[in-house]
């Protein structure tokens, strides 16, 4: 037997066994318990906290108040810089400046 007649009694062979085959199913309450799974939502108390915060109103807002008391405290920060310096943070400085630079 030469080789070309091998493969193709080879290939005969495998064809008839491909005959027979059906495409796979699945079974007919298996679409319906997946959707009922999908649909199925568990509401806790997070998971209704998180979907209040995700509304866009909500979100935008809390983004827009963030903003405001950012730009507050950096506009007020540059205003305390004239304040008068208090008589502890005056002993504090001097203490740094000493073990900074000692006397000899």
């Amino acid at each position: 037997m030469t080789g070309n007649q091998h493969i193709q009694r080879e290939v005969e062979k495998t064809m008839e066994s491909l005959e027979g085959l059906k495409r796979a199913e699945t079974a007919p309450f298996f679409y319906t318990r997946l959707m009922a799974r999908l649909e199925k939502t568990e509401t806790n108390i997070w998971n209704r906290w998180m979907e209040f915060l995700s509304r866009p109103a909500v979100s935008l807002s809390l983004l827009f108040l963030f903003l405001l008391m950012n730009g507050y405290l950096l506009f007020s920060k540059l205003s305390v810089d004239d304040e008068p310096v208090t008589p502890g943070s005056e002993y504090v400085a001097q203490q740094i400046t000493y073990f900074d630079n000692p006397t000899p």
